[in-house]
Parts: C-alpha cells; sequence; structure tokens
C-alpha cells in the first residue's frame, strides 16, 4: 500500500501502469469494502471478459454496474487515472493553487481539460455533507472583498469600500488550525448571523471581531465578545488576547493567490476557489514552536510565540478527498 508521494515521476515510478493506480484509488475509496455506489450494497461482483473493461463490477442486489470513479468527479474520464492523481497532488501540494495552464503543461493534457479537472477536485473539497466539525473556543471572524477584473488588463476601476463591485468573502477561523470560508452578499448582521451560527459548535466561544457595528448584537449572544478598533489604530489587545491575525491570515492567502496564481476569481467559481484555499489551510499539522525574545529600546523584554505548520502526507490528504 502506498503511503506517500513525494513528486510527479515517483507517482509515475510506483504505478507503472493504469492497473496499479486504479488498485490504488480502490484502496483509499473503497477502505472499508467494495460497495456499490448506486445503492451503497456491499455485495459485488468483478465481471471478467473480453467486451469488460478493468476494474468493472456488478451489483447483486441493484444488478447495475460501477467502477472505482463511478458517481465522482471523474466519473466516465476517458483519461488514464495516473493522470488524473498527479493532477490531485499538484492541487494539493501547491501553496498558492496551481493555474489550468502550468497544470496543461506539467500534465501533458489540454488547457480545457486541465481547467475542468482542477475544478472537479475543488468540487470535491467542497464540504457538502456537513463533516467539518463545528470551530471551538476562541474564533476569529472578518471580511474581505476579493476579485473583481483585473485593472492590467482591462482597464477597469474597482472603487475602495463598500462602494466597489467585488464580491466578498467571509472567514471563521479558531486558533487551533481550522478555518471556515464562504462567499456573502454583504456585511449586514442578518447575512453573517446565520452563516456564523452554522460553523461554531455552540454559543460558549469567544468571539474576535473587528471594529464592524455588524458583529456587535452576535457578540452579546456569545459567551465573550472581543473587539479591535483598525480606525483607531488598534490591531491587538494583549490584556484580552484580542485580535484577528488568524482570519487576516486566511483571507491573505486568498489574496495571495488571486494575485500570483489565478488573477481573477470569477463570482460562479469563487467558492470553489475558496474551498481549495482553505481546504489546505486545514490540512495542516503543528510541527513545533518557536520562541522568540527580545528587549525594546526603551526597555521592555518582550516575548512571542510562533507557532511552525507542516502539511499533512498528500497520500492521507487524497483518502480524505476521495
Amino acid at each position: 500500500m502506498i503511503t506517500e508521494l513525494k513528486s510527479i515521476p515517483d507517482i509515475w515510478k510506483r504505478m507503472p501502469s493504469e492497473m496499479h493506480a486504479r488498485r490504488f484509488l480502490e484502496g483509499i475509496i473503497w477502505s472499508t469494502g467494495r460497495h456499490c455506489p448506486h445503492c451503497g450494497s456491499v455485495d459485488s461482483s468483478a465481471l471478467r471478459g473480453r467486451s469488460c473493461r478493468p476494474g468493472l463490477y456488478q451489483c447483486r442486489d441493484c444488478r447495475r454496474q460501477f467502477t472505482v470513479t463511478t458517481l465522482t468527479p471523474m466519473h466516465g474520464t476517458k483519461l488514464d487515472l495516473r493522470i488524473w492523481i498527479c493532477a490531485m497532488f499538484l492541487v494539493l501540494t501547491s501553496s498558492k493553487g496551481i493555474s489550468s495552464v502550468v497544470m496543461a503543461r506539467l500534465l501533458g493534457a489540454n488547457q480545457k481539460t486541465a481547467w475542468k479537472m482542477g475544478h472537479a477536485i475543488r468540487e470535491m473539497m467542497d464540504d457538502r455533507n456537513a463533516e467539518l466539525l463545528p470551530l471551538e473556543d476562541i474564533v476569529e471572524v472578518d471580511e474581505a472583498y476579493v476579485g473583481g477584473a483585473p485593472k492590467s488588463l482591462s482597464g477597469a476601476y474597482n472603487p475602495r469600500g463598500k462602494g466597489t463591485g467585488k464580491p466578498m468573502i467571509f472567514v471563521a477561523a479558531s486558533r487551533d488550525g481550522q478555518a471556515r470560508a464562504k462567499v456573502v452578499s454583504d456585511d449586514q448582521r442578518a447575512s453573517l448571523e446565520t452563516i456564523i451560527a452554522g460553523r461554531i459548535g455552540s454559543k460558549d466561544i469567544t468571539l474576535m471581531t473587528d471594529g464592524s457595528t455588524s458583529y456587535l448584537g452576535i457578540g452579546a449572544t456569545m459567551e465573550e465578545h472581543h473587539r479591535v478598533i483598525h480606525s483607531q489604530h488598534e490591531y491587538a489587545n494583549p490584556e484580552t488576547g484580542a485580535h484577528v491575525n488568524t482570519a487576516e491570515a486566511v483571507i491573505s492567502q486568498v489574496q495571495r493567490a488571486l494575485v500570483e496564481v489565478y488573477h481573477n476569481f470569477g463570482r460562479q467559481h469563487l467558492q470553489r476557489y475558496l474551498d481549495e484555499i482553505v481546504w489546505r489551510w486545514n490540512h495542516r499539522d503543528p510541527v513545533r514552536e518557536v520562541v522568540k525574545q527580545w528587549t525594546t529600546k526603551a526597555g521592555f523584554d518582550r516575548e512571542n510565540s510562533t507557532t511552525i505548520w507542516k502539511p499533512i502526507p498528500v497520500v492521507d490528504q487524497m483518502r480524505v478527498l476521495l
């Protein structure tokens, strides 16, 4: 059983044929036993013969045929399954994402094919079954405008602040390394309250926000609510531990992917890109903690600790993804 993949050449070395790739996917998707994707039955048999394609099974209950890719975003693919595994590897290991142009060049595929594969993988990252655990303890929330037509290419003018036509995203992040992000219509309390309620475990949390008045009523329903007023040049409160740096760090990942990789986020696909970025954020493990000590010019001793995070092995990510 393959437990780690280090590079694209390593994938082709460990999987000399498509049969090996199929067995790799079967071991991940059917880790608890083969089951029919149509009815869920665990009673099935392999079909063999000249007219049967490799990896074809038939359910003994509903009598329908299936493979390991049936009813997945890879359903009906004509591509070598090793190409799909390489595409997943590129998306999962690229720190800021990977464009369809670059993916096509690395995979030897058409750009339109790479674009479709990229969005199929991002579709797997969507928490459509609400399997993610709710955020607990200390939760930071923030919102930001992202996207819009690139000025350099279109000559577009995007006004700053609430007058802009850019889409808005909402980010909630706990300080234990988990985050959630969603495209929202506006930053009014009615819009944000439902989203926050669906992403926290209970009202017994400490909510950290900026100076937006939309959070005043929401914070009143929580156990604690602390604010930092950016307009007053307040970005952290050492007494209460208030700051929204974690949520802003998630937003900065979105901005970096926009500027350095994708260049434009269309409203139609923005949520998928958010799912991809938040996926990489959520699938990390703390490696070590670095403590920095220094003395200010005024003679005060200061100490700051930073947690170093590392992505979990890519095969473990594929196991969750699939």
